[in-house]
């Protein structure tokens, strides 16, 4: 994640986006089904899976931006699920919960923290609210 996108142009590389398409994948049957399907022809991505996916991977992203926005005040480079749970007040199930969903969508990684670590430089005491929430959909992913 390297930079905001601009309000005007409706982007694809998001944090959101990924999210999106990484949720969609999943809905499906995971990668190798989704591969499977695409080389047969057999793969139709519509509106209605979308639709499906898009709460999911509203979570995701919330999860990562505010585990970013925890590391950053906190002054830290590295969280854990409980450092996590503790800060935002978060319930053990639901942190669990979350975590869970983030390792459906983002299997490469064990925890948010490199991804978190990009979005960070974005963040500060400043920060409003509203920016906060705004993050998902205005960050480029690179990957």
């Amino acid at each position: 994640m390297t930079a905001d996108v601009r309000k005007n142009e409706r982007r694809r590389d998001t944090l959101l986006a990924h999210c999106v398409s990484r949720a969609i994948v999943a809905e499906i049957g995971g990668w190798e089904v989704a591969n499977k399907r695409y080389e047969a022809g057999d793969l139709k991505v519509n509106a209605w899976l979308g639709v499906k996916a898009t709460p999911k991977a509203s979570r995701v992203g919330a999860f990562i931006v505010l585990w970013a926005v925890a590391m950053r005040l906190e002054g830290v480079d590295e969280f854990s699920i409980t450092e996590y749970q503790r800060y935002w007040n978060e319930g053990e199930r639901q942190a669990y919960r979350l975590q869970r969903e983030f390792r459906e969508l983002w299997p490469e990684y064990e925890n948010p923290n490199e991804l978190a670590l990009q979005i960070v430089k974005h963040v500060d005491g400043r920060t409003s609210k509203r920016d906060i929430a705004s993050l998902p959909s205005r960050l480029q992913v690179i990957a």
